[in-house]
């Protein structure tokens, strides 16, 4: 089955991320036993799984081509296509995953039948996740299955949408939530209560303040578009009527940081400050109190040039250059587990949440081209 039928087979699938992706893994998982090839499916929920399968030699080393199997949703989006049916035209596929990232996954398994016909001296590892497109869930639930393989990769691509542009840095995110639990009053009395937007607000200010820090000369990466890592308070919620000085509010923010930066420091600092905020809220009603959590979370990849997947990677593109992005993948998690990691995938990242998604075909072309070449160096 080439890469285009694939392709088309699933972004036919639903996958929207916190939904379902099993049927997606069956899917995968017939069609690899077509091949004889074994599959271990790694259960996170009851309609959510991941996807591990080798071809090739039971051995140490080789490479593992790694991508994420869910979607962003597509309500409120005005498309020109049914977004789960995928649409060809003018020499590109249209479908919610096109590019980001089923079209990897499809060039993937298109390869399989190739990779069973050649006697392999270093395995071939695939790994599929699910709910990354919200944190990075999936993978960091298989960490201790990666820690307990006996025989590991050594490399590994992920294949988010790159333009076929080999990335060796990209920032991390990490998100928040802070709850600030005022009292309540009659608007008319205010020193009666605490006011838990106002020092919501207040908190906001210096979140501004601290994003202004982060632009100075020693935090900067000029590899990076923005070239500092940046706060976005994304939601906030408070009050129940205009004359009730409001009980609580609630915001959630997100940094997306340089792999350079102390994310231990940041939050020192954060947690620092809302003690400080704390105390004053407390001098007014000592039942006010401010909640801080740290939720989801995936680290900065940061693989040096000096490393061999950037030389095989830099080979099989005929290419000598490599970049930066400033989204995320889980190509950090992979590195941090000891597996040379670089991203390089077909489809750009502009498409991608986008309606009308879509990935060119000379993309899928070109991809196609790289994977097998990467298979023949390492074997």
């Amino acid at each position: 089955m080439n890469k285009e039928k694939i392709l088309k087979d699933l972004i036919e699938f639903k996958t929207v991320s916190e939904t379902e992706n099993n049927s997606l893994v069956n899917y995968i998982v017939k069609y690899l036993n077509d091949f004889g090839i074994e599959s271990s499916v790694l259960y996170g929920t009851d309609n959510q799984s991941n996807l591990y399968a080798r071809v090739g030699p039971d051995r140490d080393g080789g490479i593992l081509f790694s991508g994420h199997t869910d979607v962003v949703p597509v309500e409120g989006q005005n498309w020109s296509f049914n977004p789960f049916t995928a649409t060809e035209s003018n020499g590109k596929i249209y479908g919610r995953g096109s590019a980001d990232m089923k079209g990897f996954l499809a060039v993937v398994l298109s390869l399989i039948p190739e990779m069973k016909k050649k006697t392999l001296k270093k395995p071939i590892h695939i790994f599929f996740s699910y709910d990354e497109e919200i944190g990075c869930v999936g993978i960091r639930k298989a960490i201790p299955f990666i820690q307990k393989m006996k025989k590991k990769p050594k490399y590994c691509i992920v294949g988010e949408p790159t333009n076929m542009q080999l990335v060796t840095k990209h920032k991390g995110k990490k998100n928040f939530v802070v709850i600030f639990k005022g009292i309540e009053s009659h608007s008319s009395l205010p020193n009666d209560g605490v006011n838990s937007i106002e020092y919501a607000a207040n908190f906001i200010n210096f979140l501004q303040r601290f994003q202004e820090n982060l632009k100075k000369k020693g935090y900067l990466d000029k590899n990076f578009d923005p070239p500092y890592s940046t706060i976005n308070v994304g939601k906030i919620g408070g009050g129940i009527a205009l004359n009730i000085v409001p009980k609580s509010c609630q915001l959630e923010f997100e940094i997306r940081n340089l792999p350079n930066l102390n994310l231990n420091s940041f939050i020192k600092n954060l947690r620092n400050y809302l003690k400080e905020l704390e105390k004053k809220m407390k001098i007014s009603n000592k039942k006010a109190k401010i909640l801080f959590k740290a939720e989801d979370s995936f680290p900065g990849l940061d693989t040096k040039d000096n490393r061999s997947i950037v030389n095989i990677g830099l080979n099989s593109l005929r290419s000598n250059k490599t970049s930066t992005v400033s989204f995320g993948t889980e190509a950090g998690v992979f590195n941090n587990l000891g597996i040379e990691t670089i991203v390089c995938g077909p489809g750009n990242i502009k498409q991608a949440h986008k309606p009308d998604e879509f990935v060119k075909k000379t993309q899928l072309q070109k991809c196609e081209l790289f994977l097998k070449r990467i298979i023949k160096f390492i074997n």
